[in-house]
């Protein structure tokens, strides 16, 4: 538990950081010029999320898709799918909504949160 605290607070410590003296943005340009870097989809995913709390959903969806589009595969595919679908149903962009869910559901059918993508998938299925 003690790890875990450390690395939420390392993890929050350095999206604060980036936001106030880099800035969100940058970063994701910083992460789309060094693909190689292994820091580069952590990148686009936390900035994903720090937009997402900070609910500016078409920053957020811009940061997962290229999260999405840059990496085929990784740790952080799976959940950067769900909040672009998140992401892509504030933003009423529903086609975007469904493939990722569709996606999500394709790719890791065992994973905890395919019930809750499936249930979402079923409310916008016809949106």
């Amino acid at each position: 538990m003690k790890k875990f605290l450390i690395v939420v607070a390392v993890l929050y410590g350095g999206c604060w950081y980036a936001d106030k003296y880099v800035g969100l943005q940058e970063t994701l340009v910083w992460a789309k010029k060094n693909p190689q870097s292994e820091w580069a989809p952590a990148a686009d995913y936390y900035v994903g999320l720090a937009y997402y709390q900070k609910a500016d959903y078409p920053k957020a969806q811009e940061a997962f898709t290229q999260l999405l589009t840059d990496y085929a595969t990784g740790q952080y595919i799976a959940r950067g799918l769900l909040y672009q679908a998140y992401t892509a149903q504030e933003n009423r962009d529903w086609p975007v909504a469904r493939q990722s869910l569709e996606r999500f559901i394709e790719e890791f059918p065992d994973h905890k949160n395919k019930g809750l993508a499936q249930k979402q998938l079923d409310v916008i299925k016809f949106k």
